[in-house]
């Protein structure tokens, strides 16, 4: 609940510091005396957009600052933590909200600096704001949602959908990861599989492409080649009285017939006898190779083909036969994996079937318990907006399947407001009379006040444009409220201000040519004199005695604090 409230530079405002207490507080004053711009307050303590229209003119900024005790705020601690903030031991919690010229706006909780987003997140969890122009949280649907399953006790089965639901996400989260949708890893098996297959089919040998560059060289050369040989198997061994052969051959019976003189030169005689024999070797050798060579077109064809296939597989493969022969090694093993993967993803689909299987039986089962809960709880809050001067009014609460599974179920669940018979049933959100809103909330939170979770209401003039029997409905049901949460009410009902344990008078004052706003707390005797006041307008002994007779009878029935 909220302990204390600060507040500083804020409209009309200069200073302000209240003391808040349990149960139900009103504030009172005539029009004009600046009530709202105390929930305009609490707005932007707990996340409303801030504008720099709000601070206070001559001022360069505005502080709203509020103390809570949240030690009994469902989900709270872990947001906290989630947030890194520090918590306090006794259970309190200091939103600021600061908001500058230079716009330079701040928001803190703790002393730890937030984006307004997370702000607003731990806002929404501490104050609800209600009235004819205030946001009003029972307008989400999600809201609406959960105050279907948590007053009728579905919240346990919901976070069962959820788990499965999370469950079964998980499931197919590994196995796209794993390998992706079945389609594309088909795709990628024929790919990688008909990849293998042509390279495997070449049936490539590493340097196979420069040794057919050489033989394709020699067939396109081979006259040139033959012709050469000839040449030099000519030269060699065959020209008569020129042949290389025939000299040296000379040369060395000369070179003998020396040695026989001077045995010194016996060695080079030897060298002279070999070189003859190599000429000769090299002389037959050149010649069984021109006689070998042959122009054969069937083979430089088949050589160009073999050339074209390779350069067609290093296109798609690889800059050389290395690289496409690497990569035929990747694919053996992508598909290797992919086999292996194929059998891991059959076992995963079958858990994902199975997931679904469940979810879908938790899910249903939800449904069909909402679609109870909700005709049973459109009755009650329809009973109760009867006795708000609304007696012909209905609410119904849609239960719709979307098709859509989600970690809530696979329903949209929607209140709907019937002002009039006849006139069709539409959203909360369009109903187009702030008093109509105001009062059908009312009864959600009457309803509902048991398993709502935030622990203070503010509700601003909820009782506009109504009096009598209504107003005094308004009254009893706002005090049964208060039972189980802080309320705040802004409100020029007496009814309602008699039901109150605390009432704060808001009055406007001019000095020194400024205007400002001041909230003070009355007494019992001042009580007498406010409720009066609102009774008929002015201070009357019989307006008086009628007002402390509202007080006494309210304090007959007022509930206790929470």
């Amino acid at each position: 609940m909220l302990y204390e409230l600060e507040i500083e530079n804020f409209a009309l405002i200069v200073s302000l510091r209240l003391c808040l207490e349990p149960g139900l507080t009103v504030l009172t004053g005539e029009t004009g005396a600046g009530k709202s711009i105390i929930v305009d307050a609490v707005s932007l303590l707990v996340g409303a957009r801030a504008s720099t229209e709000y601070i206070r003119a001559g001022a360069e900024k505005a502080l709203v600052q509020g103390l809570f005790q949240v030690r009994d705020v469902p989900g709270l601690p872990e947001l906290l933590a989630e947030l890194d903030i520090p918590a306090e031991a006794d259970g309190s919690l200091l939103l600021s909200r600061e908001i500058s010229r230079s716009g330079r706006h701040s928001c803190r909780v703790n002393g730890r600096g937030l984006t307004l987003s997370m702000y607003q997140r731990v806002g929404q969890m501490l104050v609800d704001i209600h009235g004819q122009h205030a946001y009003q949280s029972i307008l989400r649907p999600a809201y609406q949602m959960d105050l279907l399953d948590n007053s009728s006790g579905l919240t346990a089965l919901r976070n069962q959908v959820g788990e499965r639901y999370r469950s079964w996400k998980l499931l197919e989260k590994e196995l796209a990861r794993l390998c992706g949708d079945a389609g594309e890893r088909e795709r990628r098996r024929e790919l990688l599989t008909y990849q293998f297959k042509e390279i495997t089919a070449a049936g490539l040998r590493r340097g196979e492409d420069e040794e057919l560059y050489r033989q394709r060289e020699i067939i396109n050369n081979a006259a040139r080649l033959a012709r050469g040989a000839a040449t030099i198997y000519e030269d060699l061994f065959t020209a008569e009285g020129r042949a290389a052969y025939d000299r040296i051959s000379q040369a060395a019976v000369e070179l003998a017939a020396m040695a026989t003189i001077d045995s010194s030169l016996q060695p080079w005689q030897n060298l002279l006898a070999t070189a003859a024999a190599q000429v000769e070797e090299v002389a037959r050798s050149i010649f069984r190779y021109g006689e070998s060579l042959e122009y054969d077109p069937r083979q430089g064809q088949q050589i160009e083909e073999r050339l074209e296939l390779i350069k067609n597989l290093k296109r798609k493969y690889g800059a050389d036969i290395e690289a496409i022969l690497k990569y035929q090694e990747e694919t053996a093993a992508a598909l290797e994996e992919l086999e292996q993967n194929a059998a891991r993803a059959a076992a995963l689909e079958q858990k994902i079937a199975a997931a679904a299987a469940a979810y879908r039986e938790a899910a249903l089962e939800l449904r069909r318990q909402r679609l109870e809960a909700a005709q049973n709880l459109s009755e009650a809050i329809t009973s109760v907006v009867h006795e708000l001067a609304m007696p012909l009014a209905r609410v119904t609460i849609s239960c719709n399947e979307t098709g859509q599974p989600g970690p809530e179920g696979m329903d949209a669940i929607n209140f709907l407001f019937q002002p009039n018979p006849g006139e069709g049933s539409r959203p909360l959100a369009q109903i187009a009379s702030g008093g109509e809103m105001a009062r059908v909330m009312l009864a959600c939170k009457s309803i509902l006040a048991a398993v709502d979770a935030v622990p203070t209401l503010v509700f601003d003039e909820i009782d506009a444009g109504i009096s009598g029997a209504a107003a005094r409905a308004v009254a009893q049901t706002l005090a049964a409220i208060a039972g189980q949460h802080q309320v705040l009410c802004i409100t020029h009902s007496a009814q309602l201000a008699a039901m109150a344990g605390q009432h704060y008078r808001v009055t406007k004052t001019v000095s020194k040519g400024r205007t400002s706003t001041g909230v003070e707390k009355l007494p019992a005797e001042e009580r007498v004199e406010e409720l009066a006041r609102l009774l008929s307008g002015e201070n009357t002994p019989v307006a008086r005695e009628h007002a402390a007779a509202l007080l006494i009878e309210a304090g007959g029935k007022r509930a206790p604090a929470p």
